[in-house]
């Protein structure tokens, strides 16, 4: 019996979608289910490329999807095939259309009861879509929704698109999400993403912790303990110890006071050690913006360099990403902006305010205190430092027991103040106001002239008895009795350099301290800037786990690619900052904050003829 050529054809289709599907190839197969569909007509035709676009869907093949929809030309069949597939399929249309917003309410609004296929179809696509839209902690409770739904191997590439939505959230949102959620799967995926980010060397024992989670039972935790963070340090390779360091610093007058000191720590770092001798150290103009940096970065990789110091402003590192492998390694002298990554494979020093906030954190909880309030200007600077401390402290198992904030330029504190410290005073007689007892300590989120304000009024509103602690910037480094007087108490991180300006001769800083004092005005700068050259002139020691003990205090870096500062501790008494905690105020062996591996030997850096050992190497 003879086959007609359109028989033949359809037969031929039929072979290739079957071929594909025992090939496992899900693009081969939507080719040959598109292909099959052109040799049939009607209702068997519209249910041909409805399934062509499902394979798409169901493969993650998502733009693929989009493109087999824009090919399909029986669109107003597919309501009477199953309005429930066929509103799946009209969601990928709007989406190609590029109307994100449709595509969402079309997805989203399917009449119920839903097959299972179309439930996971649903879920994936109101995952991309919210992502595609930003908002990406939607977007990943989607997923995470969709992964127990799945088995492993597509699980697994659900979990890679979960990750990576987590990824774009910043690690207050994180913290906050994990406290609204009532989903454990999705709350693990939460904790998991904070502990990546904060603490690394965790990721075992969360998995220890949550054996039956996707993340566990996958094996997905196990990867990111092998290939590391994103923003990692495991692409970095030592760079030549004799190879040119170059320097990014803007030249624009806003920056240029700023640019100078630094400079004048690096230079000093140059001249006191065997850098100079060792190491050519230019600099170039980085701007102010993300293409100057790359520019400047280009100049510096042609000039042959093998490390770049900079660039300073922050929203010029996320113009740092993709690196090419054999590039300088740069040390970015400041911290991504809010809710950004770290490009991977570049490394993150800074004087930031959220590092301050966490070093205070844990020496509070050192210190003993466990239950405490905060105190938080309604800034930029003390918000970031409010949430950075409020999120280590509860990370770390403390208890913020109330909070209050204040506004920019507010001098009068008697309506906030009483009101955190639960302040009593009897109605009749002489003021002698008492506090609650219930709170251990407190920390003061705000600048230096906020300080000045706040810690008198906390006397006078009787909490001169309740520890408190600030932030680095609220000391300038500069010998200011008349100012710092009224700070009296508190504790803050400092740079080690900033201790010897309190101290005799005989501090091991002093000279350091003193030709900070000689260049300008900014010494914490100067000693940022000596730290950065050290860092550039030692990265092997820091790649091999070991620690730079510098003027900013003992440097580490982390697995996530951010140098971690170990610093001193300074009490404001009697219009002086003195050392806390250690006769020096240096940072200790034992400290209760963060251990520092000091070999029993280690090779010094000292500054020619002086006798001063300011910056020590612990390989």
């Amino acid at each position: 019996m003879a086959v007609s050529p359109q028989e033949a054809q359809r037969s031929e289709a039929q072979m290739r979608v079957d071929q594909a599907r025992a090939d496992a190839d899900p693009v081969a197969l939507t080719s040959a289910q598109m292909e099959l569909s052109r040799t049939l007509t009607g209702s068997e035709r519209a249910e041909q490329q409805l399934i062509a676009i499902e394979t798409a869907i169901d493969a993650l093949e998502l733009e693929l999807a989009r493109e087999l929809y824009q090919q399909t030309d029986t669109r107003e069949q597919w309501p009477r095939i199953d309005r429930r597939r066929a509103a799946i399929a009209d969601g990928i249309g709007h989406w190609a259309d590029g109307d994100v917003d449709r595509a969402i309410r079309t997805i989203t609004n399917l009449p119920l009861p839903l097959a299972p296929e179309t439930e996971r179809r649903r879920l994936l696509l109101l995952g991309a879509l919210n992502v595609d839209k930003g908002n990406h902690l939607d977007g990943a409770r989607f997923y995470s929704a969709l992964g127990e739904q799945l088995p492993d191997a597509p699980a697994e590439q659900v979990h890679a698109r979960l990750w990576d939505a987590l990824a774009n959230v910043d690690t207050r949102q994180l913290a906050q999400a994990s406290e609204r959620t009532t989903d454990p799967v999705f709350g693990g995926w939460l904790e998991l993403a904070r502990d990546y980010r904060q603490r690394p060397d965790r990721l075992s024992g969360w998995a220890d912790a949550n054996p039956d989670h996707p993340a566990t039972a996958t094996g997905f935790v196990e990867v990111l303990t092998t290939t590391g963070p994103m923003g990692a340090i495991d692409t970095l390779r030592v760079p030549d110890r004799h190879g040119p360091i170059a320097v990014l610093l803007p030249e624009d007058e806003r920056y240029r006071g700023i640019s100078e000191e630094i400079r004048r720590g690096i230079e000093y770092a140059r001249e006191a050690t065997s850098l100079g001798s060792q190491r050519d150290l230019f600099y170039l103009d980085s701007g102010t913006d993300g293409m100057s940096a790359r520019i400047a970065l280009e100049q510096a990789a042609n000039r042959g360099a093998s490390v770049v110091i900079g660039p300073l402003v922050k929203e010029q590192i996320s113009a740092l990403g993709g690196l090419p492998a054999d590039g300088p390694v740069v040390i970015a002298l400041n911290s991504p902006p809010d809710g950004e990554r770290l490009p991977r494979g570049i490394i993150s020093y800074s004087l930031s305010p959220e590092q301050d906030a966490v070093s205070v954190a844990n020496r509070m909880l050192a210190d003993g205190h466990q239950r405490v309030g905060v105190f938080a200007a309604d800034t930029r600077l003390g918000q970031r430092a409010r949430n950075a401390f409020v999120d280590e402290f509860t990370l770390q198992g403390g208890e913020i027991l109330d909070e209050a904030t204040f506004a920019a330029g507010q001098t009068d504190f008697s309506r906030d103040l009483p009101r955190l410290l639960k302040m009593q005073s009897e109605e009749d007689g002489p003021f002698q106001p008492e506090i609650r007892s219930d709170m251990d300590a407190i920390f003061v989120a705000a600048a230096a002239d906020e300080l000045s304000l706040v810690a008198p009024q906390l006397d006078y509103f009787g909490a001169d008895d309740l520890p408190r602690y600030a932030l680095s910037t609220t000391y300038s480094g500069n010998r200011d009795p008349r100012n710092d007087s009224d700070k009296q108490g508190t504790i803050i991180p400092i740079a080690p350099m900033l201790l010897a300006g309190s101290a005799g001769p005989g501090h091991p800083m002093r000279l350091a301290y003193e030709r900070a004092q000689l260049a300008g005005s900014l010494p914490r700068l100067f000693a940022f800037g000596a730290d950065a050259a050290m860092l550039a002139a030692h990265l092997d020691i820091l790649l091999d786990g070991g620690v730079v003990s510098g003027l900013t205090g003992d440097l580490s870096l982390t697995p996530v690619g951010v140098i971690e500062r170990n610093a001193a501790w300074g009490q404001f008494r009697d219009g002086m900052l003195r050392p806390y905690g250690t006769e020096s105020g240096l940072p200790t062996t034992d400290s209760p904050v963060s251990p520092v591996r000091r070999p029993a030997s280690a090779p010094d850096t000292t500054a020619p003829g002086s006798g001063e050992t300011f910056f020590r190497i612990v390989e």
